[in-house]
């Protein structure tokens, strides 16, 4: 009975040493696939660490913003905004070099659909367009929010859509109009005002797709500027943002984080300083 009881312990023993080095060899295995070459001693979790150095493997390449707008208008069927914002990038530039844009899982970027599933938040064009601007500046946030900034001012202060498909013989004529905000919500009932359909009919669903088309030209022309022209003059906020901010920023009240256009949703009484100042 005794001598059971010994070889179960030894087993036991057995297993857990073999599971602990297995665990160890498989978490060593993945960190040098990834470039990692220990263990992440700030979080004792064990994980990997993934240098700054490994982020290099996402290299943009220039790519043609007309033919960008159009590989995302033919996307856009798939997945809708946002999908088709990141997808045309990703397949794009894996025709071009292959890995690591050809195992990029692009098919998550569905969840921005209708200002993030369906709430009306944050547009997908634009939401896209900050994720792969993120993708090439992981390491630089100046860079980064200057980009994002520019996408934003321009998708916020440009009437939309411009892009006319190129396959369609009778294509629809849409009115274009200045969303104002990126906001998903705010964006498709301004350019229902304009054109008189409603949200949920197919001029409006072709609005998108073309808006999107747009979009990924015109983030193919920012990422190409930033490549050639580090320094390029970049589209500031509104004016009316500033103006707020002069007040409600962090010199002063430091009530407010923005830089979205802010008379879109807020009507200001006539007392209010701004106005006060803009009546003069």
């Amino acid at each position: 009975m005794e001598n059971q009881i010994v070889r179960r312990s030894v087993i036991s023993s057995l297993g857990w040493f073999a599971g602990g080095v297995l665990a160890s060899t498989c978490a060593q295995s993945w960190g040098d696939s990834v470039g990692g070459t220990g263990t992440s001693a700030a979080a004792g979790l064990g994980r990997p660490e993934v240098p700054s150095s490994a982020q290099k493997v996402w290299k943009y390449l220039a790519l043609d913003p007309e033919e960008l707008a159009d590989r995302a208008y033919a996307l856009y069927p798939n997945g809708s905004c946002m999908y088709s914002m990141v997808g045309s990038v990703m397949t794009a530039l894996a025709e071009k070099v292959g890995e690591p844009f050809a195992s990029f899982p692009y098919g998550m970027m569905r969840y921005g659909h209708g200002g993030i599933g369906g709430w009306g938040s944050v547009c997908g064009v634009v939401n896209g367009a900050a994720a792969v601007i993120a993708l090439f500046n992981q390491d630089d946030e100046e860079a980064r929010n200057k980009l994002i900034g520019r996408f934003a001012r321009w998708y916020e202060s440009t009437p939309l859509p411009t892009y006319r498909p190129k396959a369609s013989q009778t294509p629809l004529e849409l009115s274009p109009s200045t969303a104002q905000s990126i906001l998903c919500h705010v964006s498709v009932s301004r350019w229902c005002e304009v054109s008189g359909c409603p949200a949920f009919s197919k001029e409006k669903s072709e609005r998108c797709r073309r808006l999107t088309a747009d979009g990924a030209r015109m983030l193919a022309i920012v990422l190409n500027e930033a490549q050639d022209q580090p320094e390029h003059g970049l589209l500031d906020i509104s004016a009316t943002a500033k103006d707020c901010n002069s007040c409600h920023g962090k010199s002063q009240l430091a009530d407010a984080m923005v830089k979205m256009e802010c008379r879109t949703c807020h009507n200001l009484p006539a007392s209010h300083p701004s106005e006060t100042i803009r009546s003069q």
